[in-house]
């Protein structure tokens, strides 16, 4: 299926993903991308003024039935790309759970329903790699036969209940138009650029602005898979124009430590300003899941795989965010 002459409708479109995912569907011809988000952040306004018609801004909060049902009523969708969600660190998913459970759990019920109801051509479900208990290999089919993590207890059973959503569709009426992705730990451009946010991103905030050594928790030991946003954007698309109707796994195919992630940020960091960071590991601070990789077995079967290696995607976010201060 291809995106020429469509109208996509883009989730969380001010977002991680949903900026870079509303250019690359303009760069595959889209009739208009209707994007979908409760706030209107600088560089959503900024591809509106750039696009003018091609992009229709709407102001939702999907928490709400009606106003997702709206979207629908309002624009003929040919495409859903369900990217919506709430990104944060496990030391707030701990603190904060009913931040991320209630209106994750709400607002993916509700599009997922009203993208059914209105019979689109293809819909797509943004999962995470937190449903999954760590392993050494995180495989699709092997979920449900554990618990998500504790450090993603509350976030991994949201996400959990919208593949059950999508999968009762399936059951009961036969839906097959659809593609739930679970991406592995995303960082990029417009990432939470703060001390609350995940490994990269807290911690690019973190050599920016504290003085001194840099404090990073644990030892470093800890291994991650790590992709890119836009590589993320165009998986969304990839699933599409595929047709892939099944759960797949979106990451990188190799994990890097927090140690060596971190030291990356800092030779980056060093190249474009000039400036050395002595990075001390807190040992009394836990390190989280030791490992979390995503079996690549499905993503290499449809021909869906990432293309920008870590140090790339870290120098670019890098750059991005000294653009910003």
């Amino acid at each position: 299926m291809q995106l020429k002459d469509k109208v996509v409708l883009i989730t969380g479109a001010g977002g991680l993903v949903g900026l870079p995912t509303i250019q690359k569907c303009i760069d595959a011809g889209a009739k208009h991308v209707i994007a979908v988000d409760i706030r209107q952040p600088y560089e959503l306004i900024n591809l509106k003024q750039k696009y003018k018609d091609k992009i229709i801004i709407e102001n939702k909060d999907l928490n709400y039935l009606h106003n997702c049902e709206s979207l629908f009523s309002n624009h003929k969708v040919d495409i859903v790309l369900h990217l919506a969600g709430i990104k944060g660190s496990p030391a707030r998913a701990t603190k904060q759970p009913a931040d991320y459970l209630f209106p994750m759990v709400m607002f993916n019920t509700n599009m997922i329903k009203a993208s059914f109801e209105a019979g689109v051509e293809w819909f797509v479900y943004m999962s995470s790699v937190g449903v999954y208990h760590p392993s050494e290999l995180m495989c699709e089919d092997d979920v449900w036969n554990t618990m998500p993590s504790k450090n993603d207890w509350y976030p991994g059973w949201s996400k959990r209940m919208g593949e059950l959503a999508v999968e009762s569709l399936a059951i009961q009426y036969g839906w097959k138009n659809w593609t739930i992705i679970r991406p592995s730990n995303i960082y990029g451009l417009n990432d939470n650029f703060s001390p609350e946010a995940t490994v990269i991103g807290s911690n690019i905030w973190k050599i920016f602005n504290t003085e001194g050594d840099m404090i990073c928790w644990g030892d470093g030991s800890a291994r991650r898979d790590f992709v890119f946003s836009e590589d993320v954007a165009q998986a969304t698309i990839d699933a599409v124009q595929k047709e892939v109707n099944d759960i797949i796994n979106f990451g990188s195919a190799k994990t890097a430590t927090i140690k060596e992630t971190i030291e990356i940020i800092v030779d980056e960091y060093k190249k474009l300003t000039g400036q050395s960071k002595n990075i001390v590991w807190d040992t009394t601070k836990p390190n989280g899941d030791l490992v979390r990789r995503l079996d690549p077995t499905k993503q290499i079967k449809y021909g869906i795989l990432p293309k920008i290696e870590l140090s790339e995607g870290i120098a670019k976010t890098i750059s991005f965010y000294k653009t910003k201060l």
